[in-house]
């Protein structure tokens, strides 16, 4: 990246192409490779193409085992231990820390926990099999500034230099893969004629993917992964929302986030909000932090906003219910980093083939 601080990336917590079930995370890494056309089940003529090269290690699957083997080492497990979460913290100081929950109905009781996530994982099955081959325009804007440790003022605020902006459109496809019974989302970025890309990096280095598949961490087979708690409720866009907190456990994550910086990589566990539409238990929004600070790596924090919403699909006469933005943004270095991912223009993306007699 600039500033002489070498290359940075990071991505969202779970992998794009989580799969429905935990049982089935052993076959995660048989498509890692494949291409848009493959992955959705469709076959084409045109000559084999050479294999996308790997991006950084960190986003690729786990080994055929299924485990990222998440660092145990004595670094991590005290990181990791002395985590405060919003499963853990009282309301009040959460709220203190997440602007988003003004206007938040607490509610201390967890005697609905257990029924809410059965309804959320109920929906997300439903939506999880019933989210066909789509495509959009993806508009990708990177905005990067030096953070002083100098403080200034009364209140010590640090000092900001001058923003550097980088804007990018790709084509985005989101794409449903069924094998085995296991159905798995995978995403892709591509070029003007439909080509994935090699990389999406911004000019500075950044590059941050798999949002679409967040929610997927709401499914039954994958919430073992984390811990839970209900919040309360809260009016969102004019939508009733009930809010639930969770947080990932270290000893039950096989695929967890990684982050690189210079070639160091490190584990990224998260903690998180949902905001669940109390009518269907669509999910409507999501935030994630950091499970953790890494000052190992001077890795401050990394925070991740997604919205959702109903996309109506006028040649399918349906609508589904996919992302619309979201945003990652993290310090580290002294450098602030937000990378906004804007999705417009969703329609059904179909492969045309053509068959060749020998």
């Amino acid at each position: 990246m600039s500033l002489g601080m070498g290359r940075q990336t990071i991505r969202s917590g779970i992998f794009a192409s989580i799969l429905l079930t935990a049982a089935a995370l052993a076959t995660h890494g048989q498509a890692a490779s494949q291409s848009p056309e493959q992955a959705s089940g469709q076959s084409s003529s045109s000559p084999p193409q050479k294999p996308e090269p790997s991006p950084p290690s960190f986003l690729s699957p786990p080994s055929q085992g299924g485990d990222l083997l998440l660092n145990k080492n004595d670094v991590d497990r005290n990181i990791w231990a002395n985590a405060r979460t919003y499963v853990d913290l009282p309301v009040k100081e959460i709220q203190a820390k997440v602007e988003e929950l003004q206007g938040l109905e607490p509610e201390s009781s967890q005697d609905g926990l257990s029924s809410l996530l059965e309804r959320v994982g109920e929906s997300s099955i439903d939506l999880l099999h019933h989210t066909p081959n789509v495509a959009s325009r993806e508009e990708q804007i990177t905005d990067q500034r030096r953070v002083s440790q100098i403080s200034q003022g009364a209140m010590g605020s640090p000092l900001m230099g001058t923003p550097t902006r980088d804007r990018q459109e790709f084509g985005y496809l989101l794409l449903s893969h069924t094998m085995d019974g296991v159905v798995e989302l995978r995403e892709y970025r591509t070029d003007k004629n439909g080509q994935p890309l090699e990389s999406s990096r911004s000019r500075n280095g950044q590059m941050t993917e798999g949002f679409a598949s967040e929610w997927l961490r709401l499914l039954p087979g994958n919430r073992h992964e984390s811990r839970f708690r209900y919040l309360g409720r809260q009016e969102v866009d004019k939508r009733k929302t009930l809010v639930l907190a969770f947080a990932q456990i270290p000893e039950e994550v096989k695929s967890p986030g990684r982050f690189s910086f210079d070639g160091i990589q490190v584990s990224v566990l998260v903690q998180g909000l949902v905001w669940v539409d109390a009518s269907n238990f669509h999910i409507v929004k999501m935030r994630e932090d950091l499970l953790a600070p890494r000052p190992d790596v001077y890795l401050k924090e990394v925070t991740t906003r997604i919205r959702f919403a109903e996309v109506p699909m006028e040649k399918a006469g349906t609508s589904l219910w996919l992302p619309v933005e979201a945003a990652i943004s993290w310090n580290c270095k002294g450098v602030a980093v937000e990378q906004r991912h804007i999705y417009s223009d969703y329609r059904l993306y179909a492969v045309r083939t053509k068959i060749i007699p020998q």
